[in-house]
């Protein structure tokens, strides 16, 4: 098959979306398929500034990256406004708002898709509540060639689908790709389309590999004998990164030995919390990091702890099963799809850092349990989210979209 991956960012932007969009294409090839991304020169999208080269072929993907305008301080004034007046009136007045704001708005990428698109046999959008999905989802249209959309709704986020031109890629689009099961059942209710599948995310075990926690540990700072908490993320707030602070700062008046990693991008919210906490002890900050730096936080930590309200997956709970690390995640739908509380991790309520504190004292307490509940996490890994057992899936479902446009036309 020819397929066109549209997508905000790839490679070597960081983001789980990124990430998904990164290797699946990445498995298509490997799979036979010619697979072209249409993206941005982007790798940040609170501005979209344009960095990266226009042009490069990553492991067999052709990625064709487009210029962006900036996401500038007056454009996101546009996005507050758009959203303080939207949903009140549900005025298409103030879509463009949302869209200009929004972003990324990359003109060329819209120009190209509508004098390329009928070279592909589908178009497979990556995300979509940035404003790279609706101009994508009409030049596909308009050359008839059918979509393919992975949305990553985060249910509990209305931005991520509640906007006219939003819900109309979704009611427009060939077939729905649903990261969890939590997230099919909310489309479904909505009746956004009549071909919502749970495909979800994989991860490729052999590019995570067996490393030694002991050069783990010193390479981080992590004393050998600490119960380390890891934070993956972007430091934003609804990740929880200030609910994980709180529960280190509750854990550190009687347990000396626990530490929180608090590994990912770093946020103007992010910034604050760290001078209102400069003198909390066992606390280490790490800014962005290499993937291998990653992978030594994942391997050094007994515990993840992402309490994140707005999660669409979150593969990085499979990341840490990878290296057998039980999970703590909040009691959200999307993240209780993927997390069985008190099996293979737990869910907490994401205000209470009481509750999240309980549960670290309990691992810390209890290293065997820490151990049986990433194990059962790593069983579920290889069985059910693996990236061949992803690609199998989404190509399955472009061949059945395929199928399906070939019996209409027929008709």
């Amino acid at each position: 098959m020819r397929i066109l991956h549209v997508t905000h960012q790839y490679r070597p932007a960081v983001g789980g979306a990124e990430k998904y969009i990164t290797d699946l294409s990445e498995e298509l090839v490997r799979r036979g398929h010619q697979v072209d991304v249409f993206t941005t020169r982007s790798v940040d999208y609170q501005t979209w500034r344009s960095e990266l080269p226009r042009y490069e072929d990553l492991d067999g993907v052709n990625v064709y990256r487009f210029n962006s305008w900036e996401r500038t301080p007056r454009k996101w004034a546009w996005l507050h406004y758009g959203f303080e007046h939207y949903w009140p009136r549900e005025s298409r007045w103030y879509e463009p708002w949302i869209f200009l704001g929004s972003g990324p708005v990359c003109p060329a990428m819209f120009r190209r898709m509508l004098q390329q698109a009928e070279q592909y046999d589908v178009v497979h959008i990556n995300n979509l509540h940035y404003s790279h999905a609706y101009p994508a989802y009409r030049a596909a249209r308009l050359r008839g060639v059918p979509v393919v959309i992975t949305p990553h709704v985060h249910v509990e986020q209305r931005a991520t689908y509640d906007i006219g031109y939003l819900r109309s890629v979704l009611r427009g689009s060939a077939a729905i790709l649903a990261d969890t099961a939590e997230e099919k059942a909310f489309l479904d209710s909505h009746a956004f389309s009549d071909f919502v599948t749970v495909a979800g995310v994989g991860l490729q075990l052999d590019r995570l590999p067996s490393l030694d926690r002991a050069a783990s540990r010193r390479q981080l700072g992590l004393p050998d004998d600490a119960f380390v908490v890891l934070f993956l993320g972007r430091k934003v707030e609804y990740k929880g990164i200030q609910l994980c602070v709180e529960a280190l700062a509750e854990l550190r008046r009687t347990r000396p030995n626990i530490y929180l990693l608090a590994v990912g991008p770093e946020t103007d919210f992010s910034r604050q919390l760290w001078v209102h906490y400069s003198q909390l002890d066992g606390l280490i900050v790490r800014d962005t990091v290499s993937d291998e730096e990653r992978l030594h936080a994942l391997n050094a930590c007994d515990v993840l702890a992402l309490p994140s309200t707005g999660e669409a997956f979150g593969i990085v709970y499979l990341e840490a099963w990878a290296y057998g690390k039980p999970v703590i995640g909040a009691n959200i739908a999307s993240v209780s799809s993927l997390i069985e509380d008190s099996r293979d991790g737990y869910l907490i309520d994401p205000t209470k850092s009481n509750e999240l504190a309980a549960r670290v004292a309990a691992l810390a307490d209890r290293p065997e349990l820490a151990c049986t509940l990433g194990q059962r996490g790593h069983a579920k890994l290889e069985r059910r989210y693996t990236l061949a057992h992803i690609g199998e899936l989404v190509e399955g479902t472009y061949a059945r979209v395929l199928r399906r446009r070939v019996s209409l036309a027929r008709r």
